[in-house]
C-alpha cells in the first residue's frame, strides 16, 4: 500500500493531492488539480496509490472501476454512481456521501471512520473488514450485503436497513441508533457489546 506523505505547507498535517506536493486547501491551482484528479477518477479502469483528500466529486459514475490504495479522506461525493465497482484497502475517513450509489460494490479494508453517509445504498455489496467507527449514518439500506467482520462502533445510525445480511463478526456497537431493521439478518453472529470482542 502507498504511504501518503504529508503536505509541504508548514504546520499542514494533510495528505499530498495527488500530482502535487501541496493538500487540495494549499494547492495553488485547486480546481486544475481537481479537474485532473475527477479526470484519472473517471478513467476506465479505475487507479492505485491515488490521493484525492479533500476532492468534490458530484453526478459522475465511478461505476465498475477498481481503485487499490487510495486515499479520499475528506472528499465529498453527491449523487455518484459506484455500483459494482472494487476498492481495496481505500480510506474515505471523514468524508461525505448524498444519494450516491455502492450496489453491488467490493469494499475490502475500507475505512469510512468519521464519515457523514445519508440516503446510500449498499444494496448486495461485499463490505468485508470495513470501519464505520465513528460515522453518522441516515437512510441509508445495506440490504443483502456482506458485512463480514466490519466495525460500526461509536456511530449514529438513523433509520437504516440491515436486512438480510451477513453480520458475521460484526462490531454493532452504535453510540445512538433509531429506526434500524434487522430482519432476517443473523443479528446473533454480530458482536453488540464489548465484552464478547474477538481477541
Amino acid at each position: 500500500m502507498h504511504a501518503f506523505e504529508r503536505c509541504a505547507e508548514p504546520g499542514c498535517s494533510s495528505p499530498r493531492f495527488h500530482g502535487s506536493d501541496r493538500c487540495l486547501a494549499h494547492h495553488p491551482d485547486p480546481g486544475a488539480a481537481s479537474a485532473s484528479a475527477q479526470a484519472l477518477l473517471l478513467d476506465g479502469n479505475g487507479g492505485k496509490d491515488l490521493s484525492v483528500a479533500g476532492l468534490s466529486v458530484e453526478g459522475q459514475d465511478l461505476s465498475r472501476r477498481k481503485y487499490i490504495g487510495c486515499s479520499f479522506i475528506g472528499a465529498a461525493f453527491k449523487n455518484v454512481l459506484f455500483t459494482g465497482s472494487t476498492f481495496l484497502l481505500c480510506f474515505f475517513d471523514g468524508a461525505s456521501f448524498e444519494a450516491c450509489d455502492f450496489s453491488g460494490a467490493n469494499v475490502q479494508f475500507g475505512s469510512f471512520g468519521g464519515s457523514e453517509i445519508v440516503n446510500v445504498s449498499f444494496e448486495s455489496a461485499e463490505l468485508i473488514h470495513c470501519n464505520f467507527d465513528g460515522a453518522r449514518i441516515r437512510e441509508t439500506t445495506f440490504n443483502g450485503s456482506n458485512l463480514y467482520d466490519s466495525r460500526f462502533i461509536r456511530g449514529e445510525i438513523d433509520r437504516c436497513d440491515f436486512e438480510n445480511c451477513d453480520l458475521k463478526r460484526v462490531y454493532f456497537i452504535p453510540a445512538k441508533q433509531s429506526g434500524v431493521s434487522f430482519k432476517g439478518s443473523n443479528t446473533m453472529e454480530a458482536i453488540k457489546d464489548l465484552e464478547h470482542l474477538y481477541l
